[in-house]
């Protein structure tokens, strides 16, 4: 496995201890969410809906590239690969 750097939306930096990054080891952008989930275990209703896809209100960037939407996850990360979410916010 390969560590990655998350980078955490400042809306949720408060289930992360307050980090901005947090390093974690994972081949895909899914396993990198899940193994933030398993460091910080609120933060899994966070990052997951109720059928265990990644949140459809989450924005995912890798080395400032856009994840397709259609892809939720799968895409393979390298070592040092720096993973940005971007939280939608709901409001009216």
């Amino acid at each position: 496995m390969q560590e990655v750097i998350v980078i955490v939306p400042l809306s949720i930096r408060p289930y992360v201890d307050g980090q901005s990054r947090v390093t974690v080891e994972a081949q895909t952008v899914r396993g990198a969410l899940r193994a933030m989930s398993a460091k910080f275990a609120q933060l899994n209703e966070h990052l997951f809906d109720s059928k265990d896809e990644i949140n459809r209100f989450i924005r995912i960037f890798v080395n400032g590239r856009p994840v397709p939407l259609g892809s939720r996850g799968d895409e393979t990360l390298e070592s040092g690969a720096e993973v940005m979410l971007v939280l939608a916010l709901a409001g009216g």
